[in-house]
């Protein structure tokens, strides 16, 4: 093993001094600081950490050159994670971190690190969206300390999270059902209106409607199948006739897709979550919708079941809960009203 510290100069004549830590058999690791003190530092830290490793056995070769970028793409590469429900989101969440912090090297990635990244998260999103980005980062570091690409005690930091507030539950009011059912016929059509209305009609998850398949359509039988659900258990959900005529609205139109329901006809590519994004911003402002998310046509769905006699039991299976807390954000729509049996224990009581 070895250490060396190399002073040279800029064309400026501004000195500068590059570290160099040799540890078998890991590949040589260089970095360059402002003063000699700091490359001395962070050499004999290396040489620390390498030696130790190299003891253990325990992490791979490459891993003192190994940048954040790097490290997500093996992970987003993985069979496992490929196979998650929730993947295209994943990969979206992983690729802002492979942009903003993908040079950074794994071994040197830190608390303070993570916590000026959630900084520059922060501005324009809620917390619960934050939250969502270090989840993602969090869960690819674990499997790389799993995998040999960060030492076992490289944790990730604790205390890094934004405190949520409460769960919320926003959906339409009828005057807002109405202006954007009008709005999305508007600004994408038929697509964009099939979107909406399936999703008010059946809470089906964002992700689990942009990867609906012909195949998973019985519209005699008025009901889809949800074969890939974020809690791994497929389901089956009953199917408005709304729903079902906005469906077959679309095998009308002039790009169809043998395999998916929901594409975009330009390409007849299958839309996904950028596409959908941008058309559902344009809707949302055409229906002067204000703090609205397409999750909360989700909520629109469960809201509009209790406010016309669902049952909690019954609105959790639709929305597909695991469980019962899930869905007792709803709760207060259902409190005061009769439920089943209460007419049979109302005429005994009259004797």
């Amino acid at each position: 093993m070895a250490i060396s510290v190399q002073s040279r100069r800029t064309k400026q004549k501004v000195p500068y001094f590059t570290a160099t830590v040799r540890v078998t058999p890991y590949p040589s690791a260089s970095k360059t600081f402002p003063n000699k003190r700091d490359a001395r530092e962070w050499a004999r830290e290396q040489e620390r950490e390498l030696k130790k490793q190299a003891d253990r056995g325990a992490i791979r070769s490459d891993v003192p050159k190994l940048t954040i970028a790097q490290l997500l793409r093996e992970f987003l590469d993985d069979p496992a994670t490929q196979a998650l429900g929730y993947y295209p989101d994943l990969s979206l969440l992983c690729a802002w971190w492979s942009s903003h912090c993908g040079t950074e090297r794994v071994l040197e990635f830190n608390v303070l690190k993570v916590r000026k990244a959630r900084d520059l998260l922060r501005p324009g999103r809620a917390a619960g969206t934050v939250n969502r980005y270090l989840s993602a980062m969090r869960s690819a570091w674990n499997w790389a300390r799993a995998a040999g690409l960060v030492p076992q005690e490289h944790v990730w930091p604790a205390r890094v999270m934004l405190k949520e507030p409460k769960g919320r539950v926003r959906f339409l009011s009828d005057a807002e059902l109405a202006s954007l059912r009008e709005a999305v016929v508007g600004v994408y059509g038929p697509q964009l209106f099939a979107l909406t209305i399936v999703s008010i009609a059946t809470g089906v998850r964002q992700g689990e409607l942009l990867r609906l398949k012909w195949s998973d359509v019985d519209l005699r039988q008025s009901k889809i199948t949800i074969l890939k659900t974020k809690n791994n258990e497929p389901r089956s959900v009953y199917l408005p006739t709304a729903a079902g005529e906005a469906l077959q609205s679309l095998r009308k139109l002039d790009v169809v897709s043998p395999v998916h329901v929901f594409v975009d006809p330009r390409d007849g590519k299958p839309f996904d979550k950028s596409k959908l994004r941008y058309r559902w911003k344009l809707a949302r402002q055409a229906a002067a919708l204000k703090d609205f998310r397409w999750h909360d046509l989700r909520h629109s769905c469960a809201s509009l079941l209790a406010q016309n006699g669902a049952t909690l039991l019954e609105i959790g299976a639709v929305l597909g809960h695991k469980s019962p807390s899930a869905t007792m954000r709803y709760a207060h729509l259902v409190q005061g009203a009769p439920v089943t049996g209460h007419a049979a224990l109302d005429q005994k009581l009259k004797g």
